[in-house]
C-alpha cells in the first residue's frame, strides 16, 4: 500500500513539475520567436506575427529538446526503481 501511495504522490508531484517546466520552456521559445520576428519585420501585421510565432512554437514542440522533458518522469522512476532493487537484493 505504501508503494502505491508513493507512486501516486510522486506522479502528482512530477506532473506539476513537468507542466511548470514545459510552460516555462514554451514561453522562452515564444519570446525568442517574437523578438526575432520583430527584428525582421518592424512594421509587420500583428495577425501575421501571431501566426508566425504560433507556427514556430508548434515546430519547437516537435524537437528533441522539447521531447526530452519526458525525462522529468523517467529519471526519478529509474532512480526509485534502482533503490528498491538494491535495498531488497537478498
Amino acid at each position: 500500500m505504501a508503494l502505491v501511495r508513493l507512486f501516486a504522490v510522486g506522479l502528482i508531484a512530477l506532473t506539476i513539475v513537468y507542466c511548470s517546466v514545459a510552460w516555462f520552456v514554451r514561453s522562452i521559445c515564444r519570446e525568442r520567436l517574437e523578438r526575432e520576428w520583430d527584428a525582421a519585420n518592424p512594421d509587420g501585421d500583428p495577425k501575421t506575427r501571431r501566426a508566425a510565432v504560433d507556427e514556430g512554437v508548434r515546430a519547437f514542440r516537435a524537437t528533441l529538446a522539447y521531447r526530452a522533458l519526458w525525462l522529468i518522469y523517467a529519471l526519478p522512476a529509474i532512480f526509485v526503481t534502482s533503490l528498491l532493487v538494491v535495498n531488497n537484493w537478498n
